[in-house]
């Protein structure tokens, strides 16, 4: 292919690129993509910048890649930016929810059918108006957006990214650490938990876990005996589980990095007990147990489904159950994560550094712990001040 280089105006420039005759009609065929330059060049540089873009959408054509912005609509964008950028890049469930976020909110409102070149600030603005989601739900909503037409930018389809400009839009009234207090049990709750679960080795062996270590559903559910030494009181975090079924699939923790976590006497007994109840489960059940040596896995109680097996990835763990669970002990009703929520709490409340209870969660730094549990430092400031009146007082 050839192409050519027409300037209609001062900031109106053409790049056509000649795609042979039509076998037939016979009349040539042209493929015409508007350029925009720069508003700080000259027309040196401004002529430079117009054949670089022409070089490069000529080798676009040529290697089937390109995208002419121009009649592109901005789900058709998000759609292919998702598969060439998000699917291969991102973990397999943060991929699902951005394609869910693509497919059943832009696709279906007014917005995903204008031409990507023509969406403004306020389109933007009135979908988010438009949408029924959560604040903190249409925030992620904006995230993927943004970091979309970010890229659109970056690959010169758009002069300027319209989502960077956007004002009003829904904001949840609460911050991280309002959602960590709402979701989050005292010691005394926390230990009628416990009480109440005792008499189901697994139940009762993931909840302790759960407040001992601080660990994500998705890191209990991915846990390996591998990953567990007993003798030493550690479990060693290391994947999380992504999917689950015959085939589990699993991949590397939030941030990517894994850690080992120390446990108290209390949860190593229950896990202990919950071991041996498993292996005797196992045995009875060896010809159709699909062991994949999950610490948590299905039990009679949880097939629920015709497809689910005994061994298989429990997520009824983290739902159903902690729900009975909750109603059995009588306290606060919160979300599993609020589990993590009352390890870190507990934790800071009871004087251990801050450092400290970030690696036990995994965080990526120190900073997100203290955003997310300013609420439980207070006692520590008090209990830091007496410390040091006393020494400076002798």
């Amino acid at each position: 292919m050839r192409g050519s280089i027409v300037k209609r105006s001062r900031w109106s420039w053409a790049l056509v690129v000649d795609q042979g005759r039509d076998p037939v009609t016979k009349k040539r065929k042209q493929k015409w993509v508007k350029f925009t330059p720069a508003h700080d060049q000259n027309q040196r540089e401004a002529t430079k910048a117009a054949e670089t873009e022409l070089a490069r959408l000529l080798h676009q054509l040529d290697a089937g890649t390109f995208v002419d912005a121009a009649k592109t609509t901005l789900v058709e964008y998000l759609c292919d930016w998702h598969g060439k950028v998000v699917a291969p890049l991102k973990r397999a469930s943060t991929a699902r929810v951005y394609l869910s976020l693509i497919e059943r909110h832009i696709g279906k409102a007014p917005v995903g059918a204008i031409p990507l070149q023509k969406v403004r600030p306020s389109d933007l603005e009135a979908f988010y108006r438009s949408v029924k989601l959560s604040p903190s739900s249409i925030g992620v909503l904006h995230a993927v957006i943004h970091r979309a037409l970010r890229t659109a930018v970056r690959d010169k389809l758009l002069v300027a990214n319209p989502a960077t400009a956007v004002e009003d839009r829904p904001r949840s009234g609460k911050d991280v650490g309002q959602i960590a207090r709402a979701h989050c049990w005292s010691a005394d709750e926390a230990r009628r938990v416990l009480a109440a679960a005792h008499d189901d080795p697994q139940l009762s062996a993931f909840v302790a876990l759960a407040l001992d270590s601080g660990g994500r559903k998705s890191e209990l559910l991915g846990l390996a005996w591998d990953h567990v030494d007993l003798d030493a009181a550690t479990i060693t975090i290391a994947r999380q589980l992504v999917s689950g079924g015959d085939k589990p699939t699993f991949g590397p923790t939030k941030t990517g990095r894994s850690r080992v976590v120390s446990l108290t006497s209390e949860t190593v007994t229950r896990l202990r007990a919950h071991r041996k109840h498993q292996r005797v489960l196992l045995m009875a059940n060896r010809t159709s147990y699909q062991d994949h040596g999950l610490v948590f896995a299905m039990e009679p109680a949880d097939l629920q489904t015709p497809t689910a097996k005994l061994g298989q990835p429990c997520p009824a763990l983290v739902d159903r159950c902690f729900r009975k669970l909750i109603k059995a002990a009588g306290v606060k009703p919160i979300k599993f994560h609020g589990c993590r929520h009352t390890s870190a709490t507990l934790l800071l409340g009871a004087g251990v550094p801050v450092q400290v209870v970030a690696q036990r969660l995994g965080h990526a730094s120190v900073t997100m712990t203290l955003n997310v549990y300013a609420h439980a430092l207070p006692d520590m400031q008090k209990d830091a001040a007496a410390k040091l009146g006393a020494v400076l007082a002798g």
